[in-house]
């Protein structure tokens, strides 16, 4: 079983490596088969292909940062998240649930997000 520090250190890269626009680095962190349901209800995307294209539509056009700590139950993690959106002085919020779970070598297997575009607000300072 992963360590569950391990698991918050992959929580804490993860919105680095989207910040920097580093697909091939958020790709490292998951397994092969992985799947991605973001927003929950939304098509399942499953392996890396897929996973690939998902990131590249949208990594280095927001900014997300973790707003509370992540909560470890075995091989399955959640944190609350926001993405900041928009240009400077105009940004839109979106608060997000994130889900994880992790195989025995602590690459993730599912990531899961809970949010929709109907909770959308202006960014705070606090964001």
């Amino acid at each position: 079983m992963p360590d569950p520090n391990h698991i918050r250190q992959v929580y804490d890269r993860y919105p680095e490596l989207l910040n920097k626009g580093d697909v091939d680095g958020i790709l490292a962190l998951y397994a092969d088969d992985a799947t991605i349901e973001d927003p929950i209800g939304s098509d399942l995307r499953r392996g890396r292909d897929a996973i690939r294209a998902f990131y590249e539509a949208s990594t280095g056009s927001v900014t997300m940062k973790r707003t509370g700590p992540v909560r470890v139950a075995g091989r399955e993690a959640a944190t609350p998240l926001v993405v900041l959106m928009g240009p400077e002085g105009q940004q839109q919020a979106l608060d997000i649930i994130s889900t994880m779970s992790f195989d025995e070598h602590g690459k993730i297997t599912a990531m899961r997000a809970f949010w929709s575009f109907d909770a959308l607000r202006p960014a705070t300072p606090e964001d």
